[in-house]
Formats: C-alpha cells, sequence, structure tokens
C-alpha cells in the first residue's frame, strides 16, 4: 500500500515565497511614495500658512500709514512651533520693467508715449511698494526658499503732470 503525502512541496511553497516578496516589495514602495506625497503635502501648506501669517501681521501692523512710512527689511524665526522655518520680509518701491515705446509714423520718435511711460514710471515708483515675505525652510544641510509679494498702493497720490 502506498502512503500518500498530504502536505505541499518545496516548489510549491517556494513559488508561494517569491509572490508574497514580489506583493511586499510593490506594497512597500506604494507606501512610501504615500508618505513621501503626505509629508511634501504638509509642508507646503505649513508655509502657505506662514507666508500668509507674515502678510497679514504686516498689513496689520502698518494699516493707516502712508506708503512712504512701510518699513524697509526685516527678518526672523516662527518660534518653537516651527523651528526649521524662518522669515524675511522686504518693502521695496515697486519698479516697471524698462519700456520702449513704439515708433510713430514714418519711423519717428513718439514723444508723447515716452512723456507717459516717464509720467506713470515716476508714478508707481512713489505710490506703489512691493512687500516681499520669503519663508526658508532648513532641512539638514538644504535651505529652500518660498516668497510671496503683496502690492500696496497708495490712491491718495496725484498722477505727476508731465504733459
Amino acid at each position: 500500500m502506498k502512503m500518500r503525502s498530504r502536505g505541499f512541496t518545496l516548489v510549491e511553497v517556494l513559488i508561494a515565497m517569491v509572490v508574497l516578496a514580489g506583493a511586499s516589495i510593490v506594497l512597500y514602495q506604494s507606501w512610501s511614495g504615500s508618505l513621501s506625497a503626505v509629508r511634501k503635502g504638509r509642508n507646503f501648506s505649513t508655509i502657505t500658512f506662514l507666508l500668509q501669517k507674515k502678510l497679514v501681521e504686516f498689513e496689520v501692523q502698518n494699516k493707516g500709514k502712508k506708503i512712504e512710512e512701510l518699513e524697509g527689511v526685516g527678518k526672523g524665526n516662527f518660534g518653537n512651533d516651527f523651528p526649521d522655518y524662518t522669515w524675511q520680509i522686504e518693502v521695496k518701491p515697486f519698479s516697471l520693467p524698462p519700456i520702449t515705446p513704439p515708433k510713430a509714423e514714418g519711423g519717428n520718435d513718439n514723444g508723447l508715449a515716452e512723456i507717459i511711460i516717464k509720467t506713470m514710471t515716476e508714478y508707481f515708483e512713489k505710490a506703489v511698494r512691493e512687500v516681499r515675505v520669503t519663508v526658508y525652510y532648513k532641512r539638514g544641510d538644504r535651505t529652500q526658499e518660498y516668497p510671496a509679494s503683496m502690492i500696496f498702493v497708495d490712491f491718495s497720490q496725484e498722477i505727476p503732470s508731465g504733459f
């Protein structure tokens, strides 16, 4: 009488282990990618919150001030709640990029366009300020910077008359 064995063969056990190892690797990579995405999302949320916080603080501290009274530069940290983050704030006159007036008919210089561009440039330099807040995130030996700007306009400034 022959006795029949009721277990798995060595080949069946090895195939099951290979399948299990492959599935484990796929799950690990998926888990690792998800964890990295969650960490990046949390960092971006924190940075957005900190940028908004500094911009609102600046706006509240300078409410009612004339545009010429806005302070120039500041820097600091966010305390123990956010030890890896620092900030810097700059206030500077808004400057237009260089604008070349179009040529008048016949290829002549367009004097009126030049006067308008010069007048508007002077107005923007007096009446508009750019407030740039930068949040720095230090992780290990790398520092990443995340800037945001807000524009303040003094609508009480007269447009210079250069005509």
